[in-house]
Order: structure tokens, then C-alpha cells, then sequence
């Protein structure tokens, strides 16, 4: 039996992007495993669940342990924020901590949610059931040495946030202007520093409507690229049916409410183009489900985007292409070549490196004196000294990028940047007050982002760290 698209999406039926096109990542066991169910409601009572299944001939088990006063385990929207928030730590060189600093607007805003009121308290519960529900995953995680392992962790390891205390209702509440400061789970924060990655179409999934199709698009994904042949995508996948719901972590394990659970989401990847063919074979709970792809040929016209010669030489080193405009943007074509000639200098003195990407990122971000080779002299300094010059003149900043019109993208994107730079070097709470007070127009929004921007360049932003935190003290005393 074939599944046919009766349904149209109301945002752009976008196709998939072409497999050669795709410049996101999502990591690997995280979408493997399906952490999170699929399902938009579940009952609050439904707060663990267990599975049980083989990988190579070997038993292995998936549990998960949630807190019911939370809304049960991870659901849903949870997917949506998870997933926001690995990306954008991909985004900023995937750091060591394994901490984001964010907003929960641009939280919001990278999950393709709605960020006009409504969400808030949905991130809210969403970041507290990932944070709250412990998972076990018993000889089913594949870690960096290519070996199956048991990790138990909570996908959230800290979660720290401001509140908006002129709420008229619980100050614990999330608004635009809260601040977040998340740390993930040590297991995927390796995982990802480890390039255990699968390519992810989150263009194509930004076009689906339901959070249940996107779920299961994300799952199916991950399933088409095994882990041990990540460049040989499957043409079909095939499963028991029951234990597919198992793994779709559906409540309701009648087949008859299974199917009918997937009926929409099969529709519209059906009709997207992203599956060929979903069939059903036998019955009852012996039924089996065999998923078609379609095959991985260019689907539609992608505008090829010219990159600088500065980013080309980060993504050629194996940077993504988002994470190379960044540092280009934030730091300049000069700076950028500079810290890539040091990134080679600290290569040939022998330096070990676990990951050369994320040792090159933050080479790039980080101040003079870190990661300097015996002997090592910058290029610019050295151009420097033969020019003999007694003096050497302030440094100009990189023009910064331009800034939204509408106050509140702009005070996002300016503390997108800021935090970017600064990382810890202020508390979520300062973080906050400043995204405060440039919203409010206390504090200049494009003067702030060349500040920072230059502090960077000149290497001294831990100085610039304590005016800033003067000056935001000063805008709300």
C-alpha cells in the first residue's frame, strides 16, 4: 500500500536540496536514535519509555526517564528547540565547553517558531523536559573510535536563563529578552567535535508545517546514512512496524493508530519529493513498513554563492561554510589569512590536535599569545618591524554587517555577535541587561558591535569585557 499526498503545507513546498548542496550538519547518534518523540501531544503520565533492538547482531537499549510535572519525556516542539540549538553550536566552531549563548528569540528564530508571544512558554517547558529527562543508551552510541558504547546523560547538562520581571504572571516566564546559557551533554559535545556528522537539509525542513513531519523527516535521515557508511545513503529502509512506532516513540502501539499517526507526515514527504514510496506489507502486528527515497539526483536550481578568497581558505581546511563567513565577517580578510598562517606554523611544530577544524576556529577567534609556535612571529608584526615604524596606528575595525530596521532584530543580531565574541566573559544576567539596553536605545547598537568587533582585533577583550559591564550598569541604574 502507497501513501498519497492529500495535503498541502501552508508554507513554500520546497523540494530537498541536492545531497552536494547541503552545507548543515546534524550529529549523527542524536538523529539516529530519535531522542525525542516525534508526537506533537502526549499524556502528561507518559514519562518513560524503553526500546530495545539489535545493531550488528548485538542487543542494544534506548531508555529514557522524564519528569511528568514537566509534560512527560521530550516532545514534539522539543525537537525543533534541540535541534536549533545544536545548530547554532555547530554554527559558532562547536567550543570545547559545549556551551551556547543565546536568546531565547533567536532560539525561536532558528527553529522556524513563531516569536511574537505564544512559543515562549512552550521553549520554556521544551528546555526543561531536555534538560530534566536522563537518558541511557546501553551499547547504542557509536563514539569517535568507531566503537558502540553506553552513555547516560541529559541532552541539556546546565540551563541558565533570564526572566522578564515585569510579567504580570510568573516571573520564571521566557520573553524575547531572556538570555540563555546552555550547556549540551558531554556525549554529543564530543560527538560533534569528533565529526561524527551526517549532512541535514534544514532548509527542507523549515518548509514542513508539522513538528510531527519534521520529526520523522529528521529520523528517517538519519536512518538513510548508517553510521559506518555515511557516504552511501540507503535506497529503501525497511522495519517492522511496531518497532518502527517504537522508535518514533508513538504512545498508542495499535497498528491501526500507528499508521494513522504517520499518515499526514508520509503524505508530505511523498509529496515533497523526499519519498518515492511508503509501503505496508502483511498484518496485523506483523506488519512491516518499507520506506522509498527517492533518488539523491539535483531536484531543483541551487544559486551557487560566491565566497570571499578569506572564507574559501577556512572552508577548504574543512570549516563550514557558515562558521567561515562569520570569522571572515567578524574579523577581516587579513586577520583571517594571518591566523591561518599560524594555524599551519602550529601544525609543522608538531602540535597534537584531536581536531584540527575546531583548533583552526579557535585560533582564528582567540587572543595573540594562544597557540603561538616557539618562535613564531605574526606576519603583520613582522611586516612591521621591517618597515621600521616607531609607531603603529589603531588598528580599523571590519566594517560590521549591517543591522536589521526592525529594534528587535536588531538588538538579536547585535548580541548574536557579542555573545559570538565574548563567550563567558559576561554573565547570562549582563547579557540580558544589555540586550535591554540597546533595545530600549540607551546603548548604541551598531557602536556596540564595532566596539566588541574591534576589541577583538586588537586582542584585549577582556578589558573591553569590564567597560562593557560598566557601561550596561550604568544604562540601568
Amino acid at each position: 500500500m502507497t501513501s498519497k499526498a492529500s495535503r498541502s503545507a501552508r508554507k513554500p513546498a520546497r523540494r530537498p536540496t541536492p545531497r552536494q548542496h547541503i552545507s548543515s550538519w546534524d550529529e549523527q547518534n542524536v538523529g539516529r536514535l530519535g531522542l525525542v518523540s516525534i508526537q506533537e501531544r502526549i499524556p502528561e503520565t507518559f514519562d518513560h519509555w524503553q526500546i530495545d533492538f539489535t545493531i550488528n547482531g548485538r542487543p542494544a537499549r534506548l531508555t529514557c526517564d522524564a519528569l511528568s510535572k514537566y509534560g512527560g519525556v521530550p516532545h514534539g516542539l522539543d525537537g525543533d528547540v534541540a535541534n536549533a540549538i545544536i545548530d547554532m553550536f555547530i554554527e559558532n566552531g562547536a567550543p570545547e565547553d559545549g556551551v551556547v549563548h543565546t536568546t531565547a528569540y533567536q532560539v525561536l528564530k532558528r527553529a522556524q517558531l513563531d516569536t511574537s508571544g505564544r512559543y515562549y512558554k512552550s521553549l520554556k517547558s521544551a528546555l526543561f523536559r531536555l534538560r530534566t529527562a536522563t537518558y541511557s543508551a546501553s551499547e547504542a552510541w557509536y563514539d569517535a573510535r568507531r566503537q558502540w558504547t553506553t552513555v547516560t546523560f541529559n541532552y541539556f547538562s546546565e540551563l541558565e536563563f533570564t526572566s522578564d520581571y515585569a510579567s504580570d504572571e510568573d516571573d520564571l516566564d521566557l520573553t524575547s529578552a531572556s538570555v540563555l546559557r546552555i550547556r549540551l551533554a558531554e556525549p554529543i559535545v564530543r560527538s560533534i567535535r569528533a565529526k561524527h556528522l551526517k549532512p541535514l537539509d534544514r532548509e527542507f525542513i523549515a518548509s514542513l508545517e508539522r513538528p510531527l513531519t519534521r520529526a520523522l523527516f529528521r529520523l528517517l535521515d538519519a536512518r538513510r546514512y548508517p553510521p559506518d557508511a555515511r557516504d552511501t545513503p540507503l535506497s529503501q529502509f525497511a522495519t517492522p512496524l511496531v518497532a518502527w512506532a517504537e522508535a518514533c516513540k508513538i504512545v498508542d502501539l495499535r497498528t491501526n493508530k500507528i499508521r494513522e499517526t504517520l499518515a499526514n507526515a508520509h503524505d508530505d514527504l511523498t509529496q515533497r519529493g523526499y519519498l518515492k514510496e511508503v509501503r505496508y506489507d502483511g498484518r496485523g502486528r506483523k506488519q512491516t513498513i518499507t520506506y522509498v527515497f527517492q533518488d539523491d539526483l539535483p531536484q531543483q536550481t541551487v544559486e551557487a554563492v560566491e565566497l570571499s578568497d578569506a572564507t574559501l581558505a577556512l572552508t577548504t581546511r574543512g570549516v563550514s561554510t557558515t562558521v567561515a563567513r562569520q570569522l571572515t565577517e567578524t574579523f577581516g580578510k587579513t586577520h583571517v589569512f594571518e591566523r591561518i598562517e599560524k594555524f599551519k606554523a602550529l601544525q609543522a611544530s608538531g602540535y597534537h590536535m584531536r581536531n584540527p577544524v575546531a583548533i583552526l576556529v579557535d585560533v582564528v577567534r582567540s587572543d595573540a599569545d594562544k597557540y603561538t609556535p616557539p618562535g613564531y612571529v605574526e606576519p603583520s608584526v613582522r611586516a612591521g618591524r621591517e618597515r621600521q615604524t616607531l609607531e603603529r596606528p589603531a588598528p580599523t575595525p571590519p566594517e560590521p554587517p549591517a543591522l536589521p530596521e526592525d529594534p528587535e532584530e536588531r538588538a538579536s543580531n547585535a548580541i548574536r555577535t557579542v555573545q559570538f565574541l565574548m563567550r563567558d566573559r559576561l554573565t547570562t544576567s549582563e547579557y540580558a541587561a544589555l540586550r535591554l539596553a540597546m533595545l530600549d536605545g540607551t546603548l548604541d547598537t551598531l557602536v556596540v558591535v564595532q566596539q566588541v568587533t574591534l576589541a577583538s582585533v586588537e586582542r584585549r577583550l577582556d578589558a573591553f569585557s569590564d567597560e562593557l559591564r560598566q557601561a550596561v550598569h550604568g544604562a540601568v541604574s
